[in-house]
């Protein structure tokens, strides 16, 4: 059958955890410039008869995954039409994930209240942690799908399979020929895989039956999947060792080394934090945040390090959302942001410049305030003080400067 002559829907699932990636969502690991989620759109953009697509995002970080995404692959997302194009949060588990995913297509499509406008429509399934699916594929999945109900991309086994008992022991020895490894996209007629997800959101056994992927689910509720061949590159993404040759983290540098430096007027009634920790004075920082001027260093070293970009491009002054802002919070979400970079902190040095209070009482308690922040072991941070010996502002108790060095390491 002819692929234009298909209705193609498209759910993309990138709801999980990405635990065994080391807690950075993978998706968001940048690829030669763009992001591991928006590559595994690409093998759909341009299918004729693409309708619809959505993508499944862990609850309350919709947004985020969106703008993970090219202003090419929006364009094209949104040309397909008003409601055609979503991030929706996903459930507890893949196949959960998957069902909202189809209900939100139904709604586009205006199935839930004309079931019999998802006639004919084909659905892809794919792992957002697959970023090099062809478009070929994608096309010969749909096409099965219609003509057979279902389809599923198979590659060859390479290792010789074995299957295990609960101790460990070989059981048996399954001929390599006879077997093979899934891969997605995968294809169906949309209506009646919905009908079987909705199904298995009701029945109780269903729980404990291994659905890991919805060929093995529309074969309990509905019937045979065709098998087509699968692609030797359509790799998934689970350990960071996966992209550690192509992804942006290094191409081949063991680290990365980034610096920053802010400084803060000093002015009667406002707090003295330094690292999280209230010093005693009797002048603070004037700030839209709370003016830590050694976290705000430090927040530019480690984003400038990973390439992106600034603390006033995160958390801009302009934005009432920081007003008073705690720099211990600021500091958490650019380490996070950082991790889903793919990189973890190597080592910090910084250094605080402030004419008084002496600071040596505090050095300790800044220095493991920061790396509880950071969550990192206070043996990876340095805090040293000085002061300009009376030259400049700084000197004469006007202000406090601070500076930081970081490294970062690709994540494990």
């Amino acid at each position: 059958m002819p692929a234009g002559t298909l209705r193609i829907a498209v759910v993309v699932t990138a709801a999980g955890s990405s635990e065994r990636f080391g807690g950075g969502k993978k998706e968001l690991l940048s690829l030669g410039g763009r992001s591991i989620l928006d590559r595994a759109l690409s093998p759909f953009l341009g299918l004729p008869g693409l309708e619809a697509l959505v993508i499944t995002a862990p609850a309350g970080r919709e947004a985020e995954l969106r703008s993970a995404l090219s202003p090419e692959s929006l364009a094209a997302l949104e040309a397909l039409g008003p409601g055609r194009f979503a991030v929706v949060a996903g459930g507890k588990s893949r196949r959960d994930s998957v069902r909202l995913g189809l209900e939100e297509l139904a709604r586009a499509q205006g199935g839930n209240q004309e079931p019999s406008r998802l006639d004919g429509v084909i659905v892809l399934v794919h792992d957002g942690a697959r970023p090099w699916a062809s478009p070929e594929l994608a096309s010969r999945a749909a096409q099965a799908a219609a003509l057979h109900g279902a389809s599923v991309p198979v590659v060859p086994l390479v290792d010789t399979p074995k299957e295990l008992g609960p101790d460990g022991t070989v059981l048996r020895h399954p001929p390599r020929s006879a077997l093979g490894g899934a891969q997605t996209p995968q294809g169906f007629k949309l209506l009646p895989l919905l009908d079987a997800h909705r199904r298995a959101a009701l029945d109780d056994s269903a729980a404990s039956l291994d659905f890991t992927d919805d060929a093995a689910l529309w074969d309990h509720y509905v019937g045979p999947v065709a098998s087509i061949p699968g692609e030797a590159e359509n790799r998934k993404v689970t350990f960071v060792a996966d992209v550690a040759d192509t992804t942006d983290v290094g191409r081949g540098l063991p680290f990365r080394v980034g610096q920053g430096e802010d400084l803060h007027r000093l002015v009667p009634g406002r707090p003295l934090m330094l690292g999280g920790v209230s010093v005693p004075s009797e002048l603070g920082e004037e700030a839209h945040s709370d003016g830590d001027v050694l976290l705000h260093a430090i927040i530019d070293a480690m984003l400038g390090a990973a390439a992106l970009g600034d603390i006033g491009e995160h958390f801009p002054p302009s934005d009432e959302r920081w007003r008073g802002a705690d720099s211990r919070d600021l500091a958490r979400r650019a380490a996070r942001l950082v991790r889903e970079a793919g990189w973890e902190l190597g080592n910090l040095d910084c250094t605080i410049v402030l004419e008084r209070p002496r600071l040596s009482p505090y050095k300790e308690a800044i220095r493991a305030s920061v790396a509880d922040c950071l969550g990192v072991s206070p043996s990876g941070v340095s805090v040293k003080a000085k002061t300009k010996e009376g030259v400049d502002a700084v000197g004469e108790g006007r202000a406090v400067e601070a500076s930081a060095i970081v490294s970062l390491f690709p994540a494990r």
